[in-house]
């Protein structure tokens, strides 16, 4: 409870200081909307052509676009603004000593105690695109379904902070090393789903950099119905990753010895 506190505190001073700037809002919004109109646009086009995509109609695409953006949303807002570019932030220029001296878990503070409320639009976007999909559908969820949609996101987002530990972890060993490029790209292939991908690609975003968890999975839950299997992986995936994140960094913070070292 301590913990969450401190978010609310946090995200309720980061959103004061960010409506102070209004035009910031406007161009928030008009990104946002540039951003998911240009992927909604694309699936359109498609589906002017085809009835359905390596299994998936339209209305399903809708649903997986929706989850992604709400996933995105939520990752933007909390975790983005902490851990995007830590070895430059927070070991080259020592904004991690100051939360070492702070009484509060270092490793909450380094990657959830910053928060970007403007980036909620984003979030607030794909409820609207998947409210969309659910409504073009033939049938609508089952309840079981939306329950395993709502663990299954749930575990996407666990993964998904997880992730983003683990590579600011690398800055311990190799504070030069900038891979959130690569991780940014990475991450927009989970607007698709894993279906329309060759074999060794797809096991790559399951297994390796489980892309899957965060939009494929959940909407294919949502909409033909919840199988136990992948709802049980989803929940093992986010306590592993978690827990591996976890002893990444206590290992990272063995190393570390200061900005100048």
């Amino acid at each position: 409870m301590k913990l969450l506190r401190l978010v609310g505190v946090g995200f309720s001073m980061a959103l004061r200081r960010s409506v102070a700037f209004r035009i910031n809002l406007f161009f928030d919004v008009l990104l946002a909307f540039t951003g998911l109109g240009t992927a909604i646009a694309a699936v359109l086009i498609v589906f002017t052509r085809a009835d359905s995509l390596a299994g998936w109609s339209k209305a399903e695409f809708l649903v997986l676009i929706g989850t992604y953006q709400l996933i995105t949303g939520l990752r933007a807002t909390f975790v983005d603004p902490n851990l995007a570019w830590f070895p430059e932030t927070g070991i080259r220029n020592g904004k991690l000593d100051g939360y070492l001296l702070q009484p509060a878990s270092s490793l909450f503070l380094a990657s959830l105690s910053l928060s970007s409320p403007l980036a909620l639009i984003q979030f607030v976007l794909g409820g609207v695109v998947l409210g969309w999909g659910i409504g073009a559908t033939d049938r609508p969820p089952s309840l079981a379904g939306v329950l395993s949609w709502l663990v299954l996101v749930v575990a996407g987002l666990v993964v998904t902070w997880a992730l983003s530990v683990l590579l600011a972890c690398l800055a311990f060993w190799a504070p030069k090393l900038q891979l959130d490029v690569f991780y940014h790209s990475a991450w927009q292939l989970g607007r698709y789903p894993t279906d329309v991908f060759t074999r060794p690609i797809r096991v790559l975003l399951t297994y390796v950099f489980p892309m899957a968890l965060i939009a494929s999975i959940p909407s294919a839950a949502l909409l033909r119905g919840p199988r136990l299997a992948p709802v049980l992986a989803g929940v093992a995936a986010a306590g592993g990753t978690a827990a591996l994140a976890a002893l990444a960094w206590r290992a990272g913070l063995k190393r570390y010895t200061g900005a100048t070292s």
